[in-house]
């Protein structure tokens, strides 16, 4: 996912490392070191997705390659089965850079992992027999976001539906 982040950062305009680094935290990435940036940035180099040129100072400027759009593009077009909702929320931040079809799709595949997140939490909870009021309030909760996960999702189908003419 850090590739994905880094390339639709750069993607948006050329940045230098630190520009990144408070860009992706913005994303919700908490913490990213300068000692897992920057040799992702050299692996993004050296595989010619990004170039970096000289700036003032240490600093170097990168910029996302020809080959690194399509890159970001085939990351982002790719969900994995069993994403994680760190994973999605990184996806959803760029998806506006696929086809109104693709997010369509992404968006129906993110509402049927959660539909069966719902079912399990459903279960979980109902079967929760002996369980003290503080476990099934966590239980709960799950139930309650999740269904408000998919109402979400919901919404943002309805729209791109009636924005794609789908």
């Amino acid at each position: 996912m850090l590739d994905l982040a880094i390339l639709g950062l750069l993607r948006e305009r050329p940045r230098h490392g630190y520009e990144l680094r408070r860009a992706l935290a913005e994303l919700g990435f908490r913490r990213v070191s300068f000692g897992s940036l920057y040799p992702a940035l050299r692996r993004l180099e050296r595989e010619g997705s990004v170039t970096a040129q000289p700036g003032s100072g240490r600093r170097k400027t990168y910029r996302i390659t020809r080959s690194g759009l399509e890159r970001f593009l085939d990351l982002l077009a790719t969900a994995e089965v069993d994403e994680s909702d760190r994973s999605f929320q990184t996806r959803l931040a760029f998806l506006g850079a696929l086809e109104p079809s693709q997010r369509i799709e992404q968006l129906e595949a993110r509402r049927r992992a959660l539909a069966e997140r719902l079912h399990g939490a459903r279960d979980s909870f109902r079967g929760a027999r002996g369980a003290d009021r503080y476990r099934l309030a966590l239980m709960e909760r799950r139930v309650r976001a999740t269904e408000a996960d998919i109402a979400w999702l919901d919404q943002l189908i309805a729209a791109e539906r009636s924005g794609a003419g789908v």
